[in-house]
């Protein structure tokens, strides 16, 4: 077995795992015909509270702020209310409101010939759609902080605004919010919840630990983490640990959710602090934009096909389109189509050399959108970017690029070979020295009930990674702005990394000047 676990930290995080998992379960054969999907590789079977029914649960672990769960409780029909039965009978429990099940979860409750359908008004959280039972150690949460779609979006630490038990419930709140933003609170939050002294329990003992024992063979991980909050230091803390404790030299595919709204400086920071602290410990590292340019979603999109930007149900779906694609051919049983977290990690950074991802492309019968990396609208530090893409007509040199091709109309290899030569355009790649590597899969991107209704049913789905030149101009952007806005003894250490990451996708002479100078 070449298991592969799925780590998952903010609520953006989790509605994409959502898409991922529930496009999974579309997998599942209920007959004598053979899945080109090998489940076990991302689920693994158990036993439910009962002993006698056998379950099928992800491999994952899911990190959210209180209220982040929506309807979904810890502990689910599978494995009894343990919570509740842990409770002495003299004691009085004191709850909040809890958010009441989706019409769509409802109907999956009762097993309905129809399920009710969803939109961006029913989805506001991600157990609002989520068709698939996570066991109970898979749902950690940070209980300092609250989360509410309407009035705690970016998380906020409790009791900092509203009134009554808990401000997430209540809207209109007043007052100063401490809201979960900044690098150092992320990893001071992940070392108070995983102090042996706290009065919490040690979160990757035991959690993590049970996960990578019940593989045989780990094959990778992919995590998902918001970079722009203070998820990102949350998560480079809980990574530095598992890489010293648990999985010192396993491939990790490290995807940072990016929201290219006009950042603050303090989003800002964290950003480049979490890319600079990401990038080493993972094997690769994968920008993804929650925001794509607006202009591109027009051109991507049919005008009688609607797509609400401010929905995580419609951004994080077309994300999926991407990531579950692309990582589709390390789930696959033997085939030609197959190739392992090594491999394609690997292919995708130039043996290693380049962790950063420039660009994630797709495209489903339309115009080819960036869903992240040096393309996105506004990457936070753009100034220079900017000038420099404004000057130049092509996308600086091109070192790699790897992509799928999937068409569930078992289209013969020879049209789909015409698809990836259409978008991929891999000869201009080659030209120019740079390593190009494809999976050409016969398998149709699925989209189960919970999947918003806009892409078209009969076209064929294309998407890739690619790493240019351009990269280096973002990191500069980067250097820049640290030059000009941080102080403090980590203001030249971090200059100094963002350099040697720069420093590998520099190609031939370049007069840009560092931006050194401070202001």
């Amino acid at each position: 077995m070449r298991e592969i676990l799925h780590l998952s930290f903010s609520t953006a995080a989790n509605h994409l795992s959502t898409h991922f998992f529930n496009s999974q379960e579309s997998y599942f054969t209920y007959d004598d015909k053979i899945s080109l999907v090998d489940h076990n590789i991302t689920f693994r079977s158990g036993l439910a509270a009962d002993g006698s029914t056998e379950t099928f649960t992800p491999r994952c672990l899911l990190w959210d702020l209180k209220g982040g769960y929506g309807s979904l409780m810890k502990y689910n029909s599978l494995y009894g209310n343990e919570e509740g039965s842990l409770t002495p009978a003299n004691i009085v429990r004191i709850e909040e409101p809890r958010v009441p099940k989706s019409a769509y979860i409802e109907s999956l409750d009762e097993n309905a010939e129809q399920v009710a359908k969803l939109n961006p008004s029913t989805t506001l959280y991600w157990s609002d759609y989520c068709n698939v039972f996570h066991h109970p150690r898979s749902l950690l949460q940070l209980s300092s902080w609250e989360y509410h779609p309407v009035d705690a979006p970016r998380g906020r630490a409790r009791g900092s605004g509203g009134s009554g038990p808990s401000a997430a419930v209540h809207h209109g709140s007043a007052g100063k919010v401490r809201e979960f933003k900044g690098y150092d609170v992320g990893a001071s939050e992940f070392h108070d919840l995983n102090n042996a002294d706290s009065a919490g329990e040690l979160a990757l003992e035991t959690h993590f630990r049970v996960l990578l024992e019940e593989c045989d063979l780990l094959a990778g991980i992919n995590i998902i983490t918001d970079v722009d909050s203070a998820w990102g230091g949350f998560t480079a803390e809980a990574l530095s640990e598992l890489r010293d404790e648990y999985i010192p030299k396993s491939t990790v595919l490290l995807w940072g959710l990016e929201d290219n709204a006009t950042l603050d400086r303090i989003n800002q920071y964290s950003r480049i602090q979490t890319l600079a602290a990401l990038t080493p410990l993972s094997t690769a590292y994968i920008p993804l934009c929650l925001n794509p340019d607006t202009a591109s979603l027009f051109s991507f999109f049919s005008a009688d096909v609607g797509f609400d930007a401010s929905s995580l149900w419609h951004t994080t779906g077309l994300l999926n389109a991407a990531f579950e694609s692309i990582t589709l051919p390390t789930r696959l049983r033997e085939s030609d189509s197959r190739v392992s977290m090594d491999t394609l990690a690997s292919e995708i950074t130039s043996l290693g050399s380049r962790k950063i991802i420039s660009g994630t492309e797709l495209a489903v019968g339309h115009a080819i959108l960036q869903l992240g990396g040096t393309n996105s609208v506004n990457n936070g530090h753009q100034d220079r970017l900017s000038r420099l893409k404004a000057a130049k007509s092509r996308l600086g040199h091109s070192f790699s690029k790897f992509g799928v091709v999937r068409d569930f109309r078992g289209s013969s290899i020879g049209s789909m070979e015409q698809i990836w030569e259409e978008y991929a355009k891999p000869t201009d790649v080659k030209d120019e020295g740079g390593f190009v590597d494809r999976r050409l899969i016969p398998l149709c991107y699925p989209t189960p009930a919970s999947y918003p209704p806009y892409l078209p049913e009969s076209a064929p789905l294309y998407s890739s990674l690619y790493s240019t030149s351009l990269t280096s101009y973002q990191l500069a952007d980067m250097k820049d702005f640290v030059s000009r806005y941080v102080r403090g003894d980590n203001r030249e250490e971090l200059k100094d990394e963002l350099d040697t990451l720069s420093a590998e996708f520099v190609f031939g002479w370049s007069d840009d000047s560092s931006g050194d100078d401070d202001e």
